[in-house]
């Protein structure tokens, strides 16, 4: 049941909500078949990181007073019992899906993975060549026995290892165990096996050095072998998700109950008690944090399967160029003549790379500031920052420090910038900087010239080709001047004092005016609906969490503002609860490319304000994230993102819709059919020379973004 008195759908059960949604992408069969193994990674990912995130939290949670929980409203033990239950009918239905749908799909198409089947004759001495070969320098068979005295402390997390009884020959009754690493990170996780009648062949590498152990342990007979997994550990983001007192208190009655965060170990199904029983006393965890998987743990690497028959993917879809941003022209001089927008990956990211490269050599660009959250190899931005520094420019940087990535590589290139003259700052203290920003000056004659880079995307992702964005290149004045009062507090941490007292600028940044002015937002619809007038929102976006932008969400809906929410991930906003969310309704959107992008909409008497965004509505980013807001200013590049949001919600292909449990419903296909990222895609294609009348891609009938009238 719906507790109507605090009408906000648990996160977690969200979660896993859309996990299942990649399931679905993952069984329908109109989705090549390397796709298909892509959402079931994405699966296993979400999951993984599930039981490392979320998992922690609800047994920190059931530590906690009473009073919290009620405050909260959260009752962790019930609702554990009830993701467990939800994640096992999960991972079942990915087991079946894998093995009964996917598997034969991959057969279909003369590609035969090995995957729980015995390996053929015909590759069996070619497997024990390759292990030879190639994998004997790579792996580390460790008997424990005689380690008595010492805690197992080998296993690296997100590695996969070999946990082993054996019985020493000739010495029956005498049980020894050991492990031995399976070298994915060396070796990848698939092997190419020579084809048999036509028919090409792939095998695990586990099931290589599985089917080689005797090799790797002489003298000893191998009576069981199971995978096991353990999981990277991650601190309790309590101030993550709650107001810094409440955590606080959250942290002493933890401390007070010396609570001990739980490990994750994932093990292959079927491992006996005896052996979970002795890995539980030599790594000092408890039994109950083994989770039992299938045969082949770490299903992410299906990222890495090799792609054998053009048929297993979608067929490539160019980087388009923007005709805007043609080469030969100074990109400034563009930008001084209008915005320009790109949206990614259907254009090219050639602009964007001129833009910095252009930065570092022109004689009157004379500063360079940047927000870089992750820090990719071979950065072509790091690279033009580099240069730009050599050329006698001040450039600053602002580095994220953040676990989750991989900080060892942000400190390598940090350093790099450093010695070539780049002012390094290094991330706040319980602050991180999410903004997707840069400002680069340039001195002229009337003073200073200002252009901004403002992204709903990290620069780190711009070459991936896998997430959609947009990137905003802009040289508005009032925009641009606030962007260089943003830096100035990431680079001084003084707080601007525009940002305090003007909450109505043209930037909005969380920690000072951003949910403020989405607010303000809002209640201008409800104002103008109360009025008889049309009104209207729709809001795009990866995560809705933040409970005071749903409660005001639902004012919305209540007072009969129509909106309309685009998610692609998880959403605690309950829509279609009578008298609460009538007015509310809510697509998820799951198809080819990761959906990355924020943009809200509200129709304003018919003025229709645009804007776009770096962050979700979740606590973090509003309390524990510097992530900026910014309008679109442009007529122009107005009429795209409405196009765009127009095509999200007639998409009745990859769009369902979410009801009050969150089960996740198709559309239906009423009238032409409608794929959002293809349409989207086309939209790009069809941009020239600021021609609006190119927006209505032919074929498709557009909804009104305002349809209620009064």
């Amino acid at each position: 049941m719906i507790d109507v008195s605090h009408p906000f759908f648990d996160n977690n059960l969200s979660w896993l909500s859309y996990n299942y949604r990649l399931l679905l992408e993952a069984k329908d069969e109109s989705v090549p078949v390397k796709e298909r193994l892509r959402f079931l990674a994405l699966y296993s990912h979400q999951i993984d990181e599930f039981f490392r995130v979320r998992i922690p939290m609800l047994s920190a949670l059931q530590g906690v007073s009473s009073d919290i929980l009620e405050k909260l409203n959260i009752y962790p033990e019930p609702l554990q019992e009830h993701i467990l239950e939800t994640v096992e009918n999960q991972l079942t239905k990915f087991d079946d899906l894998l093995s009964s749908q996917v598997v034969p799909a991959l057969h279909a198409q003369g590609v035969h993975l090995y995957f729980k089947d015995q390996i053929k004759a015909g590759h069996q001495e070619y497997i024990r060549k390759f292990f030879v070969d190639k994998v004997f320098r790579y792996v580390q068979p460790i008997l424990l026995n005689g380690r008595k005295n010492s805690k197992i402390t080998f296993f690296e997390p997100n590695h996969l290892y070999f946990v082993l009884r054996l019985e020493r020959k000739g010495e029956p009754g005498e049980i020894w165990y050991a492990y031995v690493n399976i070298p994915t990170l060396q070796l990848g996780r698939f092997v190419e096996l020579p084809d048999l009648d036509g028919v090409r062949y792939v095998a695990f590498l586990d099931d290589i050095v599985r089917s080689n152990l005797p090799m790797l342990f002489p003298g000893y007979e191998v009576l069981d072998c199971f995978a096991i997994r353990a999981e990277r550990e991650t601190e309790l983001a309590l101030d993550d998700e709650f107001p810094l007192a409440l955590s606080q208190r959250i942290q002493r009655q933890l401390e007070k109950k010396n609570f001990i965060q739980p490990h994750q170990f994932f093990c292959e199904m079927g491992m006996p008690l005896e052996m979970r029983e002795y890995l539980s006393v030599r790594l000092g965890i408890l039994l109950s944090e083994f989770h039992e998987r299938g045969r082949y743990l770490y299903y992410q690497d299906f990222q890495q399967f090799p792609v054998l028959t053009k048929k297993m993917e979608y067929s490539p879809q160019n980087a388009l160029p923007h005709v805007e941003l043609k080469a030969g022209e100074s990109i400034f001089e563009i930008i001084n003549k209008s915005d320009q927008l790109l949206h990614l990956p259907y254009h090219s990211i050639d602009p964007i790379v001129r833009f910095f490269n252009e930065a570092a050599v022109d004689p009157y660009v004379r500063e360079i500031y940047v927000s870089l959250y992750k820090i990719n190899a071979n950065s072509f931005l790091v690279n033009s920052l580099i240069s730009a520094a050599r050329n006698g420019k001040r450039v600053v940087t602002f580095v994220e420090l953040n676990a989750k990535f991989d900080i060892q590589e942000n400190l390598q290139w940090a350093r790099k910038m450093k010695e070539a003259g780049v002012k390094i700052v290094f991330s706040l203290p319980g602050l991180k900087v999410h903004a997707k920003i840069a400002l680069i000056k340039r001195k002229v004659k009337k003073g200073w010239d200002r252009y901004a880079y403002l992204g709903t995307g990290g620069f780190y992702r711009l070459t991936s080709r896998e997430f959609v964005d947009h990137a905003l290149l802009t040289s508005h004045r009032e925009l641009t001047n606030e962007l260089e009062l943003l830096f100035g507090y990431l680079i001084t941490r003084e707080e601007p004092k525009k940002y305090k007292y003007l909450p109505f600028n043209f930037l909005q940044v969380s920690q000072f005016n951003l949910t403020k002015k989405l607010i303000d937002l809002i209640d201008r619809e409800i104002s103008n609906q109360k009025s008889g007038l049309k009104a209207s929102i729709v809001i795009k976006i990866n995560q809705l969490h933040d409970q005071s932008l749903i409660s005001k969400l639902y004012q919305a809906g209540r007072a009969g503002v129509e909106v309309r929410i685009i998610v692609s991930d998880s959403c605690c906003l309950i829509p279609e609860l009578p008298t609460i969310s009538d007015n509310i309704t809510v697509y998820r959107l799951v198809d080819r490319y990761m959906e990355n992008s924020r943009i809200f909409y509200f129709y304003n008497r018919g003025k229709e304000d645009i804007y776009l965004s770096s962050g979700d509505w979740t606590y973090r980013n509003f309390h524990r994230r510097i992530d900026v807001s910014y309008p679109i200013l442009d007529d122009y590049l107005k009429s795209q993102l409405k196009q765009v949001l127009k095509n999200y919600l007639n998409d009745n292909q990859k769009s369902v819709r979410l009801d009050t449990y969150q089960n996740n419903i198709p559309v239906g296909e009423n009238g032409p059919k409608v794929r959002a990222q293809e349409a989207n895609y086309r939209l790009a294609e069809r941009i020239e020379h600021r021609t609006p009348s190119l927006f209505q891609v032919p074929g498709l009938e557009v909804v009104d973004l305002a349809q209620n009238v009064s």
